[in-house]
């Protein structure tokens, strides 16, 4: 009879196990639908309704000061976006529309950063500016493939003359490096979003991203010194 029992508790140990490693192991999936990089964007990604988003003309909220962020899961990689602060990308009216596999993602502001979190794979961020809800111009993309605990970076730049002809326009993926130095002032003003459908905590399949609201900002974690300070030196009159 101890035997039996001896068995039975073992087969709901190793059962327990093998459910708990089939949560970890499962290949994580996107919540956005998959787009053919092989050919370019349709008609019906160049004329489309949708919201339209002013500028930083207008607005001009603030936000926290860049930080780093680690993935939520063991199998997504963080890619940044980016635009740094300039006297162009004050003036503008209404800002350019972003899209990645064809879903509305915040458009980048002058100083304004956010992040997107996405499994393994390759997605197409598109960009076009709208007429008030209506888009015309022939979507600016970016074709980026990603791998799981990674980091990216991806600006977007519409001073940069040498792009402009480009198919990925505005858009262009840099160098960690020159990402951290750049994306290093700019503020968290919108919505960041987790693409990966794989909750790793419960095990559960999203339908939607998860949407991670701003921090709330405080003037007075934005206080940085320009220039290192130093005691004076009588000696140095």
């Amino acid at each position: 009879m101890r035997a039996v029992c001896i068995a039975i508790c073992a087969s709901f140990i190793l059962l327990g196990c093998h459910g708990k490693s089939a949560i970890e192991h499962t290949q994580a999936t996107s919540t956005l639908k998959p787009v053919n990089t092989e050919h370019e964007p349709g008609i019906l990604e160049q004329y489309r309704f949708g919201l339209f988003t002013i500028g930083g003309w207008f607005n001009q909220t603030p936000g926290q000061r860049f930080y780093p962020v680690h993935a939520q899961n063991d199998q997504g990689a963080i890619v940044y976006m980016y635009r740094p602060d300039s006297k162009w990308n004050r003036q503008e009216i209404v800002a350019s529309s972003l899209f990645i596999n064809s879903e509305r993602i915040p458009s980048l502001l002058n100083n304004h950063y956010y992040w997107v979190e996405l499994p393994t794979g390759t997605y197409r961020l598109s960009t076009s500016r709208p007429l008030g809800v209506q888009h015309f111009q022939k979507p600016k993309y970016l074709d980026f493939t990603v791998d799981a605990g990674q980091t990216y970076f991806i600006k977007y730049d519409e001073e940069n003359l040498s792009t402009r002809r480009e198919v990925s326009g505005p858009l262009m993926m840099v160098p960690e490096k020159t990402g951290l130095n750049e994306i290093a002032f700019t503020q968290w003003k919108s919505e960041s979003f987790n693409f990966v459908a794989n909750d790793q905590n419960t095990g559960k399949v999203r339908k939607k991203a998860q949407k991670l609201k701003p921090a709330k900002y405080d003037p007075a974690d934005d206080v940085q010194l320009t220039q290192p300070f130093k005691i004076w030196n009588p000696t140095t009159w």
